[in-house]
């Protein structure tokens, strides 16, 4: 629509930035012990835990843009404890016994997260305020006991079916057919986490370089040597902790590619728009949809929805952070959901990627013989993810073998993507299929 034309992104979280200097650029030739490529969760935390195992290493952070430019400064907030694209794909492609491997290494994930926020004194609007998977219609409600039949029968409990009663006691919706419910998840302002994990990486001697995009990455001598702002750093090890810019990087287009997801914040909800839905509980919200919709309340009390249509870029272009026509469905779907929010004003929109792997599946390795090393592929489920991922990459840089590094998904054998254009085309042949499977469990959808 030609009106909507002006629209453009603005993040609701960038409102909780800390007020800054710009960051340095790097202008001149460097040497370091390590370089890491990424200043979001994955490349601070690395950095952070880095020069804690090893205050004498000297660690250099080189970002393209400015601290938590990507996912991790534009995400939802949702701590989970999801791990991969969804609970039956990662079942069917790696069996009973590393799924729940996974769920143990997320729930370690999540207490380590609060650890960190606690020894830190992180003020990150923290709270564990678990999580709800909405049924909207029978197929969806069916899909979602399935789950929780399959979690007790791995030997995770914890996640319960409640019916529409007492699910409107929570959270108050005509749609609502009833849920399955995780204590165990939180919701997080995503901006003053990465911040926070800035100050702490830097508290402890790691140097950030901001808007010193990697231009070329090389080895030679046993060195690698990245290029920068026309400038060298020469460093012994790399860590490629970028996600859904790593297809960018020299040599790393096979890892994985970006999918873009885009989100609305309303005004703030007054007295009665809040007693129209309830939700005192605030917990984080998804629907059971393939492209699941997901909305949580922040901390002023707006809306935040985000979700439904998603798009893989042909090429992995990355100019996609504007999209009027699922901005457009995120307003109306609100209104679906909770017809007493009918009219309310959006007051932020944007978009951005995350990264998908081959086979949906988080991905951590090493590269020249362990000199180097990234992670990859957290399918849009890694606020808490990642920050253990730091951990892992300290210890495969460090050449440590522990519990961490033994896990099943670190240097474990994925499948390349194909080159392009084959790549974008058969990720649009799966997402066409999802669609088509969410159209058919949407009919007979409940109506309000």
């Amino acid at each position: 629509m030609a009106a909507e034309t002006h629209l453009r992104a603005d993040n609701y979280w960038d409102r909780s930035k800390v007020t800054r200097a710009p960051g340095r650029k790097i202008d001149r030739d460097v040497s370091v012990d390590v370089a890491i490529v990424g200043a979001g969760y994955t490349g601070l935390s690395t950095a952070y835990h880095l020069k804690a195992a090893d205050p004498s290493l000297n660690v250099a952070v080189l970002e393209s843009e400015t601290v938590g430019y990507g996912a991790s400064g534009r995400n939802a907030g949702f701590v989970m404890t999801l791990f991969g694209a969804s609970l039956g794909l990662m079942k069917t492609l790696h069996g009973a016994e590393k799924v729940r491997a996974a769920h143990a290494h997320m729930e370690r994930s999540i207490a380590a997260l609060e650890t960190m926020l606690e020894e830190h004194a992180l003020d990150c609007d923290y709270q564990r305020s678990g999580f709800l998977k909405v049924a909207t219609t029978p197929r969806y409600a069916a899909r979602i006991k399935d789950e929780i039949a399959v979690l007790e029968a791995l030997g995770i409990h914890g996640h319960q079916w409640i019916g529409p009663e007492e699910l409107s006691a929570r959270v108050q919706s005509p749609t609502y057919l009833g849920a399955m419910v995780e204590p165990g998840c939180g919701l997080i302002n995503p901006r003053k986490w990465v911040d926070g994990l800035s100050g702490v990486a830097q508290s402890a001697g790691a140097v950030i370089f901001e808007n010193s995009p990697v231009k070329n990455v090389r080895r030679e001598g046993g060195k690698f040597r990245l290029e920068s702002n026309g400038a060298t750093v020469t460093a012994e090890k790399v860590v490629f902790a970028s996600n859904g810019y790593t297809h960018l990087i020299p040599g790393m287009r096979s890892k994985q590619l970006p999918a873009f997801v885009f989100i609305v914040v309303t005004e703030p909800l007054t007295e009665a728009q809040r007693a129209s839905i309830g939700w005192a509980g605030r917990e984080g919200i998804e629907d059971g949809r393939n492209f699941m919709h997901f909305y949580r309340l922040t901390p002023d009390n707006r809306l935040l929805m985000g979700g439904g249509p998603g798009f893989v870029p042909l090429g992995g272009r990355m100019n996609h952070d504007t999209h009027p026509a699922a901005w457009r469905h995120l307003e109306e779907f609100i209104t679906t959901t909770f017809p007493g929010l009918a009219g309310i004003k959006i007051a932020h929109r944007w978009g951005g990627a995350f990264s998908v792997t081959a086979d949906s599946t988080p991905q951590i390795g090493t590269l020249h013989g362990g000199a180097a090393a990234y992670s990859v592929g957290c399918t849009g489920h890694g606020v808490a993810l990642t920050h253990m991922n730091g951990r892992i990459l300290c210890d495969l840089i460090l050449e440590k073998k522990t519990d961490l590094t033994d896990l099943w998904f670190v240097n474990r054998r994925a499948l390349p993507l194909p080159p392009e254009p084959i790549g974008s085309l058969g990720a649009k042949a799966v997402t066409a299929a999802m669609a088509v499977d969410d159209w058919w469990c949407d009919r007979g959808a409940k109506q309000p």
